[in-house]
């Protein structure tokens, strides 16, 4: 009841014209969503070689022969140690169902290969199966320009409400004033990547590895529109003054 009160009293305290005019605010709120494709410049793929024997000696050996040969495939591709990075080496014993008795080692070995134009990803992929490498983690498409074609989507997007806007307000006979409240809708990073399942597979990096993609909000996202090219996406909301028509 105070709460009450005390609006009363504020409202009365308020001049005349003053008063009308904030009992008397309308708005309009839109939302809009704009995309544009872009030429990824970074790809990441990731693959690995998993191997399997009774005794962790002929485990590691094996495996470690197929990275000697996966790198010196990749090499040849003219590929140098910095786009080739180790994500994650993993020993893990295999045990009975009863847990009583041993029966190996599995050895897994991780690898990041990063290529600069989407011609070289199938290259990539298929001189790694060659040498050896049985597990294909995923393709990431990214931009190094991620913050410029961001801002052009979201640019693109607040011209869009507003012109949504201008043609509702138009419909009703009424035009569109000041902006009063614009918001970024925020999504999940999910990514724009292909990737196998392996449940065996265990290192210390998260999968999702993602910078991918933008939306634009706190995070950002991509989807994938055609081979070779990744969507920027802005969606926002926007809200207006509804004024009287002229």
């Amino acid at each position: 009841m105070r709460t009450v009160f005390a609006l009363i009293v504020f409202v009365l305290s308020v001049p005349a014209p003053a008063r009308a005019q904030l009992l008397d605010v309308r708005s309009i709120s839109v939302s809009s969503e704009a995309m544009e494709s872009v030429a990824p410049d970074r790809i990441l793929i990731t693959f690995g070689a998993s191997t399997r024997h009774l005794e962790l000696g002929p485990a590691k050996s094996e495996n470690d022969a197929i990275v000697k040969r996966t790198l010196a495939a990749l090499t040849g591709l003219g590929l140098t140690a910095r786009d080739i990075q180790t994500d994650g080496i993993s020993i893990q014993q295999r045990w009975s169902p009863d847990g009583e008795k041993l029966l190996g080692y599995t050895v897994g070995n991780m690898m990041v290969v990063t290529v600069d134009t989407t011609a070289r990803v199938e290259p990539v992929i298929s001189a790694a199966l060659a040498a050896g490498i049985n597990y294909l983690g995923g393709v990431d498409f990214q931009t190094r320009d991620l913050k410029k074609h961001r801002e052009q989507a979201r640019e693109l997007a607040m011209r869009a409400a507003r012109e949504k806007a201008d043609k509702m307000a138009a419909a009703l006979g009424e035009r569109v004033g000041r902006t009063r409240q614009v918001g970024e809708q925020s999504y999940n990073d999910g990514g724009t990547t292909y990737r196998s399942g392996w449940s065996g597979w265990s290192t210390g990096r998260d999968r999702s590895m993602s910078q991918v993609s933008v939306g634009v909000g706190s995070s950002e996202l991509t989807e994938t529109l055609a081979l070779g090219t990744i969507g920027i996406r802005a969606r926002v909301s926007v809200q207006f003054d509804l004024e009287p028509g002229r």
